[in-house]
């Protein structure tokens, strides 16, 4: 124990004294500055942001533990980015979104287009889907730009794509089929990852479901169980709040199928036309004065050769203006085969557009399987 010299006083301390002194001012010195840097953080960081911090850090003593509540999240907290689906555009808002809401959409535009796919297909891709959603709204986020704008997700490839809408009764069917199960791996919500593949049998690592696999196996004659079984290996489907697992059971021999698989491995019927995936708009950013270009590929999905008398692609701006982006006509496609278009505007009028492809036949206009629907925002000219 160190002696303590009671009468030190002005100028008279020891020199060990001293440095104690020092080293105590050092380190106070040092946290002030940290201190600091926390409070010109929170200043910097977009509206909300310093709520969302004081949330982060609250998490991040949990992000170790395992998803295990089986109640999924009522909504979710989706970053938009400008330009739309650009996985690396800058984040513009914030959207509270229904939780279920959110997983119809995104399967919309994940599992696309409608007729691609069939119910089981879209079943498996359902339970991914929520699966993946449920796992980054309880923990975390990924990305930084995300977490400070107190987001779980963004509407990209960054996570899942998400947009406003949805392409109807099949995908919303397929959510709520299986709503009251669980994706479990060991008893917890996992990441349940995909990605496009191919329409083959191939297995992946384990951790990632392909979605032109999940078709392919749909094909066979497997139900959603099995497909999730086989590219999640050791996954359970459990009970989860607002149902149970029982009712996503329905084998693949009695399972109600509003549409088989009709691409071009096993096309079926009459003529059908349909397009392939979104309509690929160029990048981003759009100014006013400019032309956009967009590109779309149509598949006859039937077994007779087809001729359409149109397609038109139209998009539609402010004020309900229309602009037509292009118009082929006598379109003729053998059974399977696919053709590439490709269409123009010019993009007078600022704000938020949205299109659609328009199909003529017979003297009729008609959209086209939901109308391939896609939008983007102009910004006025500088």
């Amino acid at each position: 124990m160190l002696k303590t010299d009671a009468r030190v006083a002005g100028s008279m301390v020891p020199k060990q004294a001293t440095q104690t002194n020092a080293r105590r001012l050092a380190s106070r010195l040092a946290l002030a500055c940290m201190l600091l840097v926390v409070v010109l953080t929170l200043a910097a960081a977009p509206a909300g942001a310093a709520t969302t911090t004081a949330t982060l850090a609250s998490a991040t003593a949990t992000q170790t533990t395992p998803t295990s509540s089986l109640t999924p999240p009522a909504t979710i907290r989706v970053a938009r980015r400008f330009p739309a689906n650009d996985p690396t555009g800058v984040i513009v808002a914030v959207d509270t979104v229904d939780f279920r809401t959110y997983c119809v959409r995104v399967l919309s535009h994940e599992w696309a287009p409608p007729s691609a796919f069939s119910d089981e297909a879209l079943r498996a891709g359902a339970l991914a889907v929520k699966a993946y959603a449920w796992y980054w709204a309880t923990r975390p986020t990924k990305l930084s730009d995300v977490a400070a704008w107190g987001a779980n997700v963004d509407d990209t490839t960054n996570y899942q794509e998400y947009m406003d809408w949805d392409y109807g009764q099949r995908y919303q069917d397929a959510v709520d089929s299986t709503w009251g199960a669980a994706l479990t791996r060991d008893g917890q919500i996992f990441e349940a990852s995909y990605y496009a593949g191919s329409y083959s049998g191939s297995a992946t690592d384990g951790n990632h479901m392909t979605q032109w696999g999940s078709q392919f196996w749909a094909a066979q004659g497997k139900d959603h169980q099995w497909i999730l079984g086989y590219y999640y290996p050791g996954t359970q489907l459990v009970a989860a709040a607002g149902g149970s697992a029982g009712t996503t059971t329905a084998s693949s021999s009695t399972a109600s199928s509003s549409i088989a698989w009709s691409g071009p491995d096993a096309p079926k019927g009459a003529a059908k036309l349909d397009v392939i995936g979104p309509v690929q708009l160029a990048p981003g950013p759009y100014r006013q004065g400019q032309t956009l270009k967009a590109d779309f590929t149509l598949r006859n999905d039937g077994a007779m050769v087809g001729t359409w008398a149109s397609v038109t692609l139209v998009a539609r701006g402010p004020g309900d203006q229309e602009r037509d982006l292009g118009s082929v006509s006598d379109v003729t496609l053998k059974p399977g085969e696919y053709r590439l278009f490709t269409g123009r505007v010019k993009l007078d009028l600022a704000g938020r557009w949205h299109g659609w492809l328009i199909v003529g036949q017979d003297g009729k206009l008609a959209l086209l399987d939901g109308g391939a629907p896609f939008q983007f925002v102009v910004d006025k000219a500088d």
